[in-house]
């Protein structure tokens, strides 16, 4: 702006010399102006005037993104870059009613009036006996005795550690047709006649990366794979935090995938809809194409016909196939249709198919942030081998992996005893569903259950949904993940995470949400809401369940 007003004052000046020129004699000490100056000048002045405030609109833009999220980012641009900025709001929209149950947790006997969260996909069910496996003295041997512990080493892992995450994937999603859940084990060996079915039946440990959980192995897929602004297709509803997997760094567009169907997933017509409305009305290149199965949050896995024919898709578009299948071994249900894609391709996934996987889950260990990635594209490794460095697990935390994944007298009967609570947790909370009559989409893996509470809304508004997820944080304490978060189309549906807690505060906090319920049903909640009457849902909860337990 002041570059333009100065061109402005030289033109002024400008054009009275030449106004003097054509007026006075030859004799004036001014150089005559010409018509093609002044013309260049007025050019230039509007130019550098209208270009300063493209600049300033652009810069006020960038300070006023995720506004809703922190009123206060139109003052962080003289802190931090625009980058920064985009990286202010939290990962999850519930964070801060997180926050309260970290702060004032439920407990059964010495706080059953706190908060529960139902809303982190965690499995704390079986930490104890995971805890107990690594409380043992050779654990800590394994972990530290070893000098490879203490020094620098190759950026995707240790050897010895993607060694045994190799034999780990063969054992229990390569060389296993069906992943069993109920009380089976994590993986059932094939005969020699089914291993022909497979084009190969060993994994490469040099295709194996290890980094600091599953979001970071996702992070570097998508910064690696596409090109800032490409969009990425999932079907909805998903995961909330693969937005910011995707975008805070690589720069990645979410683009939901919406089916008539979600529990079969979107037929092939579908995700050509969602690719084609991207690219032409969005003006979005579509690069990669992200499945989670089993399906977070609806807790079911695809069918493997359905995953093939994807996949099929996607490379007819030269679209890179993303597979998370972080909820493999949490199959908790006999009857169901897993099959690992390392499986369906035969251990071909070629260079454009890649997997993901973490203890997490599995093994209830998200804290210790370890995530794999499968991949048979060497040049994406190369530059994982690069990008790693920010990422990496330390070398205890290595070591201490390899001796538990090899370990198949611990995993065996390890992942028996957690999917046996999985069952159980999942028929208390489902039980408790039926009863307040509140559908939901019938699970067979995972840690959550998506229920349908749009019955419960006045008028079907995402603002309403919001209100309600108010309410059930308010009077119920109890803090769930909304679909609004989800990119549900639908509004009115949350997932429950009922993993996150021991049954005995499940039990209180599906309770308090039946006595909300009920006393929601008979009253018009939006218009006119009676504090008074929502104020004894924490207590007639507390009270149902001691009768309850008095009679067991």
């Amino acid at each position: 702006q002041d570059f333009g007003a100065c061109t402005l004052i030289v033109y002024i000046v400008n054009s009275y010399q030449f106004t003097s020129m054509t007026s006075s004699s030859s004799s004036s000490l001014l150089p005559p102006i010409c018509p093609f100056t002044t013309a260049l000048f007025i050019g230039s002045t509007l130019y550098y005037i209208s270009y300063a405030r493209k600049l300033n609109q652009n810069h006020h833009d960038n300070t006023n993104t995720n506004t809703d999220n922190d009123n206060d980012t139109s003052n962080k641009s003289c802190t931090i870059s625009s980058r920064g900025i985009l990286a202010l709001s939290p990962v999850l929209p519930y964070f801060e009613a997180f926050s309260q149950c970290l702060e004032n947790p439920c407990d059964a006997v010495d706080n059953p009036e706190g908060y529960i969260a139902l809303c982190v996909a965690e499995n704390k069910l079986a930490q104890e006996v995971f805890a107990n496996r690594l409380m043992r003295p050779s654990t800590a041997l394994e972990a530290f005795s070893d000098s490879v512990a203490y020094n620098y080493n190759g950026m995707l892992g240790l050897p010895i550690a993607r060694e045994a995450v190799a034999r780990f994937l063969e054992k229990r999603f390569l060389l296993s047709p069906r992943v069993q859940g109920g009380g089976g084990g994590g993986g059932v060996l094939m005969s020699d006649g089914e291993r022909s079915l497979v084009s190969s039946d060993r994994i490469n440990p040099e295709h194996i990366a290890i980094a600091a959980g599953a979001s970071s192995i996702l992070n570097h897929l998508f910064f690696s794979i596409s090109e800032p602004g490409e969009g990425v297709l999932i079907p909805a509803p998903f995961y909330a935090a693969f937005v910011s997997d995707m975008k805070v760094v690589a720069g990645c567009i979410p683009i939901p995938v919406h089916s008539a169907n979600p529990v079969r997933g979107p037929t092939v017509d579908e995700l050509e809809a969602a690719k084609q409305n991207a690219e032409r009305n969005l003006g979005v290149k579509v690069k990669i194409f992200l499945i989670t199965n089993p399906n977070n949050p609806l807790g079911v896995a695809y069918d493997q016909e359905m995953v093939r024919k994807w996949i099929l898709w996607a490379r007819s578009y030269s679209i890179h196939c993303i597979v998370d299948e972080i909820y493999a071994l949490s199959m908790h249900q006999v009857q169901h249709k897993f099959v690992s894609v390392i499986r369906i391709l035969e251990n071909v996934l070629d260079d454009d198919v890649h997997f993901v996987w973490a203890l997490s889950k599995d093994f209830g260990a998200s804290g210790f942030r370890i995530g794999v990635l499968y991949s048979q594209n060497e040049d994406l490794l190369q530059a994982l081998s690069n990008l790693s460095i920010f990422s990496c697990v330390s070398h205890p935390m290595q070591l201490v992996m390899a001796d538990i994944l090899l370990d198949d007298a611990f995993v065996e009967p390890y992942l028996i005893s957690s999917r046996k609570k999985l069952r159980q947790s999942y028929a208390l909370c489902t039980a408790k569903l039926d009863e307040m009559v509140i559908d939901y989409v019938p699970a067979d893996a995972g840690i959550f259950v998506y229920c349908d509470f749009s019955s419960l809304l006045p008028e079907q508004t995402f603002e309403a949904e919001r209100k309600l997820r108010k309410l059930i944080e308010t009077y119920a304490r109890v803090v769930l993940t909304p679909g609004e978060s989800q990119y549900d189309q639908k509004p009115g549906r949350f997932r429950i995470c009922y993993a996150w807690v021991g049954e005995d505060v499940l039990e209180i906090a599906m309770e308090r949400l039946s006595f909300l319920i009920i006393k929601l049903r008979k009253m018009d909640w939006i218009n006119e809401l009676h504090v008074e009457y929502l104020s004894d849902v924490i207590d007639g909860a507390a009270q149902r369940v001691a009768a309850r337990r008095r009679l067991c």
